[in-house]
């Protein structure tokens, strides 16, 4: 029995001692609960402060996107202000350009007005007393030797006074070092005369005294093929295909006019104004340029098949007449670009040369490598009324100019042997041979001179450039 209560009283121990640990093993997880609720409660602080910066970011992220919808809107309201802004200072650009070409061409007309009756005045006074020596002169035949002698005693007038066949050399001038291509007087009625060069210029010359004024020069060394002048402006083409345009009072170039593939053969401004110009090329076009703006424009194109070597202008502005590869020219209405008519063959090999007569439009001339100058009348659809030729007359250049008397009487041109022959336009006849080149005479010009009356011009191989009396 007592081995029984100390058994039981051991056990008892024993579940004492279980009780404590278990008590202590209680006590540490209650610790180890209450440290988990307050991290928990910790937890849970953060997760409630987290939403409430979660809240605040949505709110600043709203108020964000209200900013920048806003400074969208008044970017765009800006951008709106601004092209406004920038159409209406374009626009008044504009308006404001289009005044200052407007008074800047009446300025310019005023000038020509004064400067027309200041050459008027002056003409008057020289009409009948420009008797001054020529510089040099030529005596290779009976003719010019009598009309020498007549000079020397009676002072040998320009043709201030009306059209006046030429018949001595008042002006030797050595225009260039290489072959002129082209001569052309001012059309404007100025005393200046143009010449265009192989050496990659154009040059102007006072007619009276035979000085050079003014000298233009290309980029390159291109060929110069085509001048011509009107008042203040001057224009070139070649043979890198471009043409230009310069202002003589200024001496600054104003266009060049690109848009043609291959050289460009013939050039002119067209008659009774400076606004616009005709181009002929090797591409087998022509070209209507608008030179009123500072920026040029192309207008019109005309088209054939076969290359334009020489161009002229109707004196009423609206017909263009072409010569061309095939020896046949083509004539067309400027406005519209279209070919009005057409010649074929009307020569036997490349047609140099065309021209207008000056007082009847209905009547051209070409001339063509065939040695002949051919009259054509344009209202019978380009029939040949007679043939200008003689034995002594031939062509070597295929830019050989002929040229029609200002008052239509008569036709010029020169010849490879130096001669100038002269024919009247009635009945074809030689009027008159005029000698003096040494050379191939490349092309001729006749104007009604300006205030000086000098008419007549002529360039050979040589680079010469003769003024005649």
């Amino acid at each position: 029995m007592k081995q029984h209560v100390i058994q039981v009283t051991e056990q008892l121990s024993q579940q004492s001692e279980e009780n404590q640990q278990l008590g202590k093993k209680i006590q540490c997880l209650e610790e180890e609960m209450a440290q988990k609720d307050l991290m928990i409660e910790k937890l849970n602080e953060e997760v409630h402060e987290t939403t409430n910066n979660l809240k605040l970011a949505e709110k600043q992220y709203d108020g964000l996107k209200d900013t920048i919808k806003r400074l969208q809107e008044e970017k765009e309201s800006l951008t709106k202000s601004n092209d406004e802004l920038v159409s209406r200072i374009v626009s008044e650009k504009e308006k404001y350009m289009e005044e200052m070409n407007e008074m800047t061409k009446m300025y310019e007309q005023a000038n020509q007005k004064i400067e027309m009756l200041n050459n008027l005045h002056e003409q008057e006074r020289k009409r009948f007393m420009w008797t001054s020596k020529p510089s040099t002169s030529s005596t290779t035949d009976n003719e010019s030797q009598d009309t020498s002698n007549y000079s020397a005693q009676n002072g040998r007038l320009f043709g201030g006074s009306g059209i006046v066949l030429p018949s001595e050399i008042k002006h030797k001038i050595a225009a260039h070092p290489c072959q002129v291509t082209c001569v052309r007087y001012d059309v404007s009625g100025g005393d200046a005369i143009a010449t265009a060069s192989e050496d990659s210029s154009v040059k102007l010359w006072n007619t009276g005294t035979g000085n050079l004024f003014k000298t233009f020069r290309s980029a390159g060394r291109q060929v110069m093929l085509g001048v011509d002048i009107s008042g203040d402006l001057v224009v070139g083409c070649g043979t890198d295909k471009m043409c230009r345009v310069w202002n003589t009072r200024t001496q600054r170039l104003v266009h060049q006019l690109v848009g043609h593939s291959q050289k460009v053969t013939s050039a002119r401004l067209f008659k009774g104004s400076t606004n616009a110009v005709l181009t002929a090329s090797s591409d087998r076009s022509m070209k209507v340029w608008d030179i009123s703006r500072h920026t040029y424009r192309q207008t019109v194109t005309m088209r054939h098949s076969s290359t334009p070597l020489c161009l002229d202008m109707s004196y009423d502005g609206i017909s263009a007449l072409s010569g061309h590869l095939d020896g046949g020219i083509r004539f067309w209405d400027i406005r519209s670009g279209e070919r009005t008519a057409e010649v074929s063959n009307l020569h036997s090999d490349i047609v140099t040369s065309v021209y207008f007569n000056p007082n009847n439009n209905v009547e051209v001339i070409s001339m063509g490598r065939d040695n002949c100058i051919k009259v054509v009348d344009v209202r019978k659809v380009g029939k040949e009324l007679y043939r200008l030729h003689h034995n002594g007359f031939h062509i070597d250049v295929n830019n050989a100019a002929s040229v029609i008397s200002p008052d239509g009487k008569y036709a010029a041109a020169g010849s490879s042997n130096g001669q100038i022959f002269i024919w009247k336009m009635i009945d074809g006849q030689v009027e008159k041979q005029l000698k003096g080149h040494n050379t191939s005479v490349v092309a001729v010009a006749w104007d009604r001179g300006g205030s000086n009356g000098q008419q007549f011009a002529s360039i050979d191989k040589a680079g010469n450039l003769f003024l005649w009396a």
